[in-house]
């Protein structure tokens, strides 16, 4: 995942996912759901030749030991459209400001070289949460994380 080339260091746009995931203090999964479409492959690899109603938004949640984070990850498999989401945190009544970690780029053949180190990295962001909603707008083709503090 991390390239030298002409005296460049650079890493592959999944390090900073692997980096984001590894990063978020988890230990209990909760559950989750997104109804944000879905799509069916055909004639895949031999292994699994046709998956049907494969979610658009791929999503877990996991709470940290003391249950005072709730952390989200996201996954937008769209090629094509941004998805926007509004999130219920029930029973988890989130703080005002969500803290967000996207790794995004314009094309899915996009990747960083010596020229362009950053070109696809993790970026920082934030959301609002009120009372136990957040609306967020998922980047086409991104990873993203939102760590949720408990009010």
């Amino acid at each position: 995942g991390i390239s030298k080339k002409r005296g460049q260091v650079y890493a592959v746009p999944a390090y900073y996912a692997f980096q984001m995931y590894a990063g978020a203090e988890v230990s209990r999964p909760v559950a989750i759901t997104a109804d944000a479409g879905s799509y069916s492959v055909r004639n895949g690899v031999s292994r699994l030749p046709d998956i049907d109603d494969v979610p658009y938004l791929d999503t877990f949640a996991a709470l940290n030991d003391s249950g005072d984070t709730l952390t989200l990850f996201i996954v937008n498999r769209n090629l094509t459209r941004d998805i926007a989401s509004a999130i219920s945190t029930a029973g988890f009544r989130p703080q005002p400001v969500v803290a967000v970690q996207s790794v995004a780029s314009k094309s899915l053949h996009d990747e960083n070289s010596e020229e362009d180190p950053l070109h696809v990295a993790s970026t920082a962001a934030s959301a609002r949460a009120e009372n136990d909603r957040i609306r967020y707008v998922f980047p086409r083709e991104s990873v993203t994380v939102l760590t949720l503090k408990r009010r």
